[in-house]
């Protein structure tokens, strides 16, 4: 008579001597955990960290590429904005000289910029009573548009790209 095999697949007998007898002790080996070709199973970490992993290397490797890329593209950008600054100003200009050229806008800078009346008038310069050592208000030296106009500061992805790109 054979020897009856408990849960565990081992007989009353084999478990009183301690050794494995019967189709479990020599064929039926433990299977290795994975897929069974012997590669170990992945845990639930290993593919965010292989991730990351492609990811540093991805930019570690492309670094250099990118940093040429992203600066070239500041500096294309900030030459526009110039340009753009530029030509506002050149139109600005333009206005000012065609008024110029009328006996309007002559008459009218003569007057505001230069202090000049015509023959018969007669000028006169209210002052303000609670500042009494100041001059007129009119400059000898005549007004011409600048370039003093405020550069406008970026967003705050342009500011982080700056910073890890080391543009300045």
């Amino acid at each position: 008579m054979a020897p009856r095999d408990t849960r565990n697949g081992a007989s009353a007998a084999a478990r009183r001597t301690g050794r494995k007898s019967g189709p479990t002790a020599t064929s039926v080996a433990r299977a290795p955990r994975g897929d069974g070709r012997g590669l170990p199973r992945f845990t639930w970490w290993t593919t965010p960290l292989a991730g990351v992993l492609v990811v540093a290397v991805f930019g570690m490797a492309y670094y250099p590429v990118l940093r040429v890329q992203y600066r070239e593209y500041r500096d294309r950008a900030q030459l526009r904005a110039e340009l753009d600054m530029i030509e506002a100003r050149n139109a600005r200009l333009e206005a000012q000289v065609a008024r110029l050229r009328t006996p309007e806008g002559v008459e009218d800078y003569a007057r505001t910029q230069l202090g000049l009346v015509k023959r018969g008038e007669t000028f006169v310069v209210v002052r303000d009573p609670s500042s009494p050592g100041k001059r007129p208000a009119i400059s000898a030296v005549p007004e011409v548009d600048s370039d003093n106009t405020p550069r406008e500061s970026g967003d705050p992805w342009t500011a982080l790209l700056d910073f890890v790109f080391d543009v300045e």
